[in-house]
């Protein structure tokens, strides 16, 4: 660990933290930034490789013995204020605490989805909100799902805002962006026997509770302002809706997402212990 103080906002060193309310800053040459306390706790004892730091000296204190246990022999920690942090990132509402790190590259998804059985996935189609995709990483992070699908407009979930709101999760779950979503679950059909099914509120559906959930399983969740796309749709298996009070119909993708995962999981454990 090589820690470097830092007195100004126009250091150099610092550039990749300037900034970065711009959406163009937030992703450059394959490296994210995780931001808050417990995130980077999350990113520090994560094979991920960490590149640098920006901490208040109290949490370079806070955050010593995991930074000194790190691999990495050219880890640099820049040390500064407060006041100084918040002007390099370019607005006040942080706790002081920053690192910049690497994105994984992710295994082969076909070749994964083989060897794993039972496997659960989710894909996401036109998911524009980085604090949804941020929140159904941390589902499926906690609910034990294998990997995220996203397509070519999903918003990219590395981002700062979802890699956050992911509080780690983005660590432990690889994430596959593929070109055309509804090819790569007809692929995972005719390949691995991933069973699809489409999160959709328009008949004909099946509730959720009478689902088929077992084996390997894709869970396709889709934009909050259009659901998801007709081809997507048709190229699942079966569309499954939660089953909702009266009239209503309508939760928040991340929440549905979250209903998915707990309905899945539940069922998986509920067949190992009998």
């Amino acid at each position: 660990m090589i820690v470097v103080p830092i007195e100004g906002i126009d250091d150099p060193r610092v550039a990749s933290y300037r900034s970065m309310r711009r959406t163009a800053n937030l992703r450059h040459d394959e490296t994210f930034v995780a931001e808050g306390t417990r995130v980077i706790v999350h990113l520090l004892t994560s094979p991920l490789r960490v590149r640098s730091a920006l901490l208040e000296p109290k949490w370079l204190e806070e955050f010593r013995p995991l930074l000194e246990a790190r691999p990495e022999s050219d880890l640099v920690v820049y040390v500064a204020t407060r006041d100084e942090v918040a002007k390099i990132v370019g607005f006040q509402a942080h706790q002081g605490a920053m690192a910049l790190a690497e994105v994984p590259v992710p295994p082969d998804l076909i070749e994964l989805a083989r060897s794993r059985k039972g496997h659960l996935f989710v894909a996401l189609d036109g998911v524009s909100s980085a604090e949804n995709v941020g929140a159904i990483l941390r589902s499926m992070a906690g609910f034990g799902a294998d990997g995220m699908i996203v397509d070519s407009v999903t918003c990219d979930p590395w981002v700062r805002r979802s890699a956050r709101v992911s509080m780690g999760g983005i660590f432990r779950v690889p994430v596959w962006r593929v070109d055309d979503l509804p090819a790569t679950i007809a692929r995972l059909r005719r390949e691995c026997g991933t069973r699809s099914i489409a999160a959709h509120n328009h008949p004909p559906v099946t509730d959720l509770d009478r689902a088929d959930l077992s084996g390997n399983l894709l869970i396709a969740l889709g934009s909050e302002a259009t659901g998801l796309s007709p081809a997507v749709i048709a190229a699942c298996d079966e569309r499954v809706m939660i089953p909702m009070s009266g009239d209503w119909s309508c939760i928040n993708v991340a929440a549905a997402g979250a209903v998915f995962l707990w309905e899945a999981a539940r069922r998986r454990i509920a067949t190992i212990r009998t």
